[in-house]
């Protein structure tokens, strides 16, 4: 005991000196064995404490308490675990629900990302047709040292804030008992709801991509224009992000060259008395200008960045689940076309048994012509069977296609409502952080230039 006490001491201690470095293995949170293995976690890991005084961390206290819904939800408080063979971060979860199937009105529970990866697998899994939202990736795009970094940190509890208020908006989604567990139960009840096995509600079925794209003949107009709508806004978003990234990038290197006026300008006015006023006033200008720059460079990411990307794996989303719509379309077709052939061959069958001399013209030197109406009897019997399971089997494929149909259309009106907020809320913080750009840069400068005239003024008096 004492020395896993040291150990977890000296982890503390190191992560106090550096703590954007850690190692940590990722296991299944299934491993833990019982509530009081969570609870002595919980006593050792510090909780992030400088996390609270950050206001983007007030800002998700109105991400989704919406008074006018029956669930709302709040992911806050990081927490940081340091265990023996890993470390990991969990975030609090609060939820206010007036829902008949809960129980009590409010619930707190503690999370780690893995189990978001869970909750989200079985809502695929559950509703093959509804659109999932995406979560953020598991890493960051630095690389693996990074994520425990105040920043990560921030941008994945933002964005699992809004992975779970675009299933709580959900009318089916939200009722899923998974996601009901997923807020309700504590750390011991949880873990042993994720080893049960549940009965999926409607399985979703693996299908080859190459073998379904191009036999679809008949699919619904509508899907196809919204096939096509997602592929030309994945392309222009992904264009948006890539340039403004390149802007970005050349903003930081112009402000690294900007940083080197501010020296010179004051260093020149220690050598010329009767300019030193005005070039301490222009130096202070461009540092000025400089700081509003760096401020734009570095909520690129907030403002543009990271919800353009988050809103791509959106759209990504939402084109897997067409294409597991056009397996059902394909499936159908496949179907109707198998039926067609038998009833083909039935009604051929059934020609030939009428007119006996021209089926048995062309055969007559090789089979008799009993034999031949025996043959057919033979395949008008598997026939009479087989088309009554083929009848069965498109009426079934025909019932899963209207119903995958109208889960997608009810669905993609909720993603085009929510597409319109988001990329209107991304548009505006880009414009918003433009201007005052700009506007601290132009009152630098204003105010440099009414220095000036004011001297001239004077000096002419």
């Amino acid at each position: 005991m004492e020395s896993k006490t040291s150990a977890v001491l000296d982890v503390v201690v190191e992560n106090k000196e550096n703590p954007s470095v850690f190692k940590e293995k990722e296991i299944d949170p299934s491993s833990v064995c019982s509530d009081s293995t969570y609870d002595n976690s919980l006593a050792q890991s510090p909780s992030i404490e400088s996390f609270s005084t950050i206001h983007d961390i007030e800002n998700l206290s109105e991400l989704n308490m919406d008074e006018n819904s029956d669930l709302c939800v709040k992911i806050d408080n990081p927490q940081k675990h340091l265990e023996t063979l890993e470390t990991y971060i969990t975030f609090r979860i609060t939820t206010k629900v007036a829902r008949i199937e809960f129980t009590d009105n409010e619930y707190i529970v503690h999370r780690r990302y893995n189990d978001f990866l869970w909750l989200r697998q079985k809502l695929v899994e559950g509703h093959p047709f509804c659109i999932v939202p995406p979560l953020p990736g598991k890493h960051s795009l630095i690389g693996q040292l990074d994520r425990y970094s105040k920043d990560f940190i921030l941008v994945r509890m933002k964005s699992l804030n809004v992975f779970v208020s675009r299933v709580a908006k959900h009318p089916i989604l939200s009722c899923d008992e998974h996601f009901k567990g997923f807020l309700t139960l504590q750390p011991g009840d949880f873990v042993l709801h994720r080893r049960q096995r549940h009965p999926v509600q409607m399985k979703s079925i693996r299908f080859d991509h190459r073998r379904s794209s191009g036999s679809t003949s008949n699919k619904h107009s509508e899907f196809e224009r919204t096939k096509a709508y997602l592929g030309a806004l994945s392309e222009k978003l992904a264009s948006i992000e890539r340039i403004s990234g390149r802007v970005n990038k050349e903003r930081s290197e112009y402000v690294t060259e900007l940083n080197n006026f501010h020296p010179i300008f004051t260093t020149w006015a220690t050598s010329e008395p009767h300019l030193a006023e005005l070039l301490s006033q222009i130096g202070g200008a461009t540092e000025r200008s400089s700081a509003a720059q760096s401020a734009l460079i570095h909520a690129y990411g907030n403002t543009m960045g990271n919800p353009i990307r988050e809103f791509l794996s959106y759209i990504e989303v939402a084109q897997e689940t067409l294409k597991k719509r056009e397996f059902y379309q394909y499936s159908y077709e496949t179907s109707v076309e198998e039926l067609n052939k038998r009833h083909f061959e039935k009604d051929k069958l059934v020609s030939n048994q009428r007119n006996p001399s021209q089926s048995s013209s062309g055969f007559s030197l090789w089979k008799s012509s009993s034999s031949s109406s025996n043959n057919s009897e033979e395949k008008l019997e598997k026939l009479g069977v087989c088309i009554p399971q083929l009848i069965k089997k498109v009426e079934t494929d025909q019932d899963n296609l209207e119903c995958a149909n109208e889960s997608l259309r009810s669905d993609f009106q909720r993603w085009q409502s929510e597409k319109q907020h988001c990329l209107k809320k991304i548009l505006l913080d880009f414009v918003d952080r433009q201007i005052d750009f700009y506007r601290t840069s132009c009152d630098s400068w204003e105010f440099v230039a009414g220095e000036i005239n004011r001297r001239n003024g004077s000096n002419q008096k």
